[in-house]
């Protein structure tokens, strides 16, 4: 192609560009932060009802013992929690769950906590980013130095505005839809985290007491 045809062409591979670079970001947003937090998620709500199951059907080794009780994605966490509940278990004291499955381990750290805030804002930077590209393009083919020439203007200057206002549409829209869906999946994590800690504080192991208890108890054992 000559050099005209690359000239005319640059717009269109901006506009392309700016789309592109929303539904990337977006599409970053939904693999790392939205995926892994409903995978968690669900992993918790799979976990209690084994342990439901388990409570009343229980033949042999309870199956919260088991490496991959938590699913793929949490096993790190429940095997740090295994080999120190069976330290305590050997000295007769009982493990707390809730330093091993919580807000970080659950919900921020798979749902990359950093990144969910940073998209919302990102997509709509490229929106605006779209919009003054947009303006500037249809302003650029203004020429105010006679009505003739204006007229002649006036398509260019309203494409320009209609990719400027499709960008922005474009970027504030996926920013409002995943900053939703990402606060729905949080919320839905964290009551997930506490129902698991309840079911397993109640059929699988005890809640240890707290350290001011535990020195209460101390003191008039030793009284």
């Amino acid at each position: 192609p000559n050099l005209s045809q690359v000239t005319n062409m640059l717009p269109q591979l901006a506009d392309f560009l700016v789309y592109a670079a929303i539904a990337v970001v977006t599409l970053i947003g939904v693999i790392k932060c939205l995926a892994p937090l409903w995978n968690t998620t669900h992993a918790l709500r799979r976990a209690i009802r084994r342990l439901q199951q388990d409570a009343g059907t229980r033949t042999g080794t309870p199956v919260w013992q088991e490496k991959r009780f938590m699913g793929n994605r949490l096993k790190g966490s429940w095997l740090r929690f295994l080999q120190n509940a069976e330290q305590l278990d050997r000295r007769g004291l009982p493990c707390n769950v809730e330093d091993y499955i919580n807000d970080d381990t659950v919900t921020h750290g798979p749902g990359n906590a950093t990144l969910a805030e940073l998209i919302p804002g990102l997509l709509t930077s490229l929106g605006i980013l779209g919009t003054f590209m947009g303006m500037m393009r249809g302003l650029s083919g203004l020429d105010f130095s006679n009505s003739d020439a204006i007229i002649e203007g006036i398509p260019v200057l309203l494409d320009g505005m209609k990719f400027a206002f499709g960008t922005s549409v474009a970027g504030v829209s996926c920013s409002i839809v995943f900053n939703m869906l990402n606060r729905i999946l949080q919320g839905s994590s964290y009551r997930a985290i506490d129902d698991f800690v309840e079911c397993f504080t109640t059929l699988a192991m005890q809640r240890p007491l707290d350290n001011d208890v535990q020195l209460i108890c101390q003191n008039q054992d030793s009284n």
